[in-house]
């Protein structure tokens, strides 16, 4: 209810990845109910992400990956048509007021166990966005989960200062240059998405 958030992102494909989580159901209708409840008492944006397409829209048809979980927003949201497993770049499908669903190609999730690419690329990390993990760890995006690029915690150090730091200021002067300088983002694909 905070009128400094803008907007609410839900990886709805990051249940079948995160081996904590059991409840499918559970998991997606937690998310649908704050979605809508979020709509009617506030101003947030929800965007509803489902990036694990592959590059072929013929094959997501085929395949139907996302099937059983379109129908629940259809079905969720009073739908009065099918959703197609397409993406459009850089456009989501607006399925009610302030709720939109994003549909994207898979990427390579960073991890340090990846092999490390020459480092080209960009990111919107601390340029426009940023991440609070739930013990107060402040990471530069959201596909930070482990808090490998800890940039310190609110909960000791004012957010302003946090996002001003060194190693901060050295992320965003390297996708400036359309370089990678921290080793996680050099093991991420999703910086490729916004060309070399």
């Amino acid at each position: 209810m905070k009128p400094s958030l803008r907007q609410v992102n839900f990886s709805l494909h990051s249940f079948d990845g995160n081996d904590g989580l059991y409840n499918k159901d559970e998991y997606i209708n937690n998310i649908l109910s704050f979605a809508k409840e979020a709509s009617t008492k506030s101003d947030v944006i929800i965007s509803l992400r489902l990036w694990n397409l592959e590059k072929d829209d013929a094959v997501n048809l085929e395949k139907k990956r996302n099937n059983e979980l379109l129908e629940v927003i259809e079905k969720e949201f009073n739908l009065h048509y099918k959703i197609q497993e397409k993406v459009i770049p850089g456009k989501g499908m607006k399925i009610a007021d302030k709720i939109y669903l994003n549909q994207d190609h898979e990427f390579q999730w960073p991890d340090l166990k990846e092999n490390e690419d020459d480092g080209v690329g960009f990111c919107y990390g601390l340029r426009n966005q940023v991440a609070l993990l739930v013990d107060g760890t402040v990471v530069p995006c959201c596909l930070d989960g482990e808090g490998v690029i800890n940039l310190g915690n609110i909960k000791t150090t004012h957010f302003s200062e946090l996002i001003k730091s060194e190693r901060a200021n050295n992320i965003v002067d390297g996708f400036s240059r359309r370089e990678a300088v921290e080793e996680l983002c050099r093991k991420c694909g999703y910086r490729k998405k916004f060309g070399r």
